[in-house]
């Protein structure tokens, strides 16, 4: 008869239970940080936007379904000249020497005229990098597609950076399965 009984409210309860998870929604959430890897240079140094030292590096990704397609947040950058140990903060140090450092103190004028070059972009899902065929990643200047090795001209200081995907990976990718977009910028003084 007890056996009977427990069978009886194990049943009841159920529903109870099931009906309870109806109004709840599960989600998981992720963060990640990439420790910067900055070349210095003797004349210049990339920033964040009004000079800002250490300038932000990552940014999320919007990843909307499990097809892989996804967009960005963005990252805006901008060169300065590097400021002299003598206060200039032109770029003419000559032989007085620059501040070094990825400082504040390091952060000279903006340079309006700079070219900025893509040196690599990687898609990584989980652990797998997922290059072409899989994945057409690309990499936005100012709106504008960048192309590895060829650089671009600007001439608006700052300059905002994103990232998309527009093209299903080819297989849908596991619930709560990672993507991270690495991509190597550089940036010199236009001539």
């Amino acid at each position: 008869m007890k056996l009977k009984r427990l069978i009886f409210f194990s049943l009841l309860y159920l529903p109870l239970s099931s009906l309870a998870a109806s109004n709840t929604a599960t989600n998981t959430l992720h963060w990640k940080g990439i420790t910067p890897s900055i070349l210095p240079s003797d004349s210049v140094i990339i920033t964040g936007p009004n000079g800002l030292v250490p300038y932000v590096d990552s940014a999320g990704l919007i990843v909307a379904d499990n097809s892989g397609v996804f967009t960005s947040d963005n990252i805006t950058l901008e060169l300065h000249y590097r400021a002299c140990t003598n206060g200039d903060t032109t770029g003419n140090c000559k032989e007085d020497g620059i501040i070094e450092g990825e400082t504040t103190e390091a952060v000279g004028d903006l340079l309006n005229d700079a070219s900025w070059t893509m040196n690599a972009i990687d898609t990584v899902v989980g652990t797998e990098d997922m290059n072409w065929p899989f994945t057409f990643t690309e990499l936005k200047m100012n709106g504008l597609p960048m192309e590895k090795a060829i650089p671009i001209t600007t001439t608006s200081g700052s300059v905002i950076f994103n990232t998309e995907n527009a093209v299903p990976m080819g297989r849908p990718l596991a619930k709560g399965q990672n993507i991270e977009v690495h991509t190597v910028i550089s940036s010199s003084k236009s001539i």
